[in-house]
């Protein structure tokens, strides 16, 4: 699966997942670095503070890489591993691949959940969250949504194990993008891990670039 987008529309689309994925988690806004990408400070164990930087971005790659040092600090870079790994000095850990991702969102549709499951949608400012729930009021899938001028942002899309292989995960995000729609929103974007990556493929996502994730290890 190759990317079509042009640099430009890899760049507008990180921008605007960088923007969701604070609201979503709750992190301070993110600060632009000029024209290379953006800091947030996290500030959680683990996960100190975040660079996001463009894939064309070489030389701040490059030189944030050699100048951070503090653990727990991590990098995404709008490019293949294979493009940035040379920039990255050893203390930083490569990460498994991710994946930038874009669907247009054109109109809402039914749901479709199995029997005994049932949807709810919380709504808080911007950020929205979906659940389905059980019969028997367990959790069995959530995925949250942050809503930033037309974007849609969608962020931890997860099924409980042991409801798995029932489309539970298609049933949230279609019903995080009927909410969106609701709301204008009509580009949805977000970023995949490799297995995410076949789930929103086959729901008609298309990839924009891959992500190069790497952090600096205790």
């Amino acid at each position: 699966m190759q990317s079509t987008f042009s640099i430009t529309e890899q760049s507008t689309l990180l921008s605007a997942w960088v923007h969701g994925w604070t609201i979503s988690r709750g992190t301070p806004p993110a600060v632009a670095l000029a024209d290379d990408g953006f800091h947030i400070p996290v500030g959680l164990p683990g996960h100190l503070e975040r660079y996001v930087l463009y894939g064309h971005a070489v030389s701040a790659i490059r030189s944030l890489a050699r100048e951070l040092s503090a653990a727990d600090t991590w990098l995404k870079i709008c490019a293949p591993v294979t493009e940035v790994a040379a920039l990255l000095p050893a203390c930083w850990q490569i990460r498994p691949a991710e994946y930038l991702m874009h669907k247009a969102i054109r109109a809402s549709q039914a749901l479709n959940l199995p029997e005994r499951y049932n949807m709810r949608i919380a709504e808080d400012g911007q950020a929205v969250t979906a659940h389905v729930l059980s019969t028997d009021g367990q959790i069995a899938a959530t995925g949250r949504m942050a809503l930033s001028s037309h974007f849609a942002v969608f962020d931890q899309i997860v099924t409980d194990p042991a409801h798995r292989r029932k489309g539970l995960g298609q049933q949230i995000m279609q019903a995080l993008s009927n909410h969106a729609f609701g709301r204008q929103a009509n580009t949805g974007v977000l970023v995949a891990t490799e297995d995410g990556k076949a789930l929103y493929t086959a729901i008609g996502w298309a990839l924009v670039s891959a992500m190069t994730a790497a952090v600096i290890c205790s």
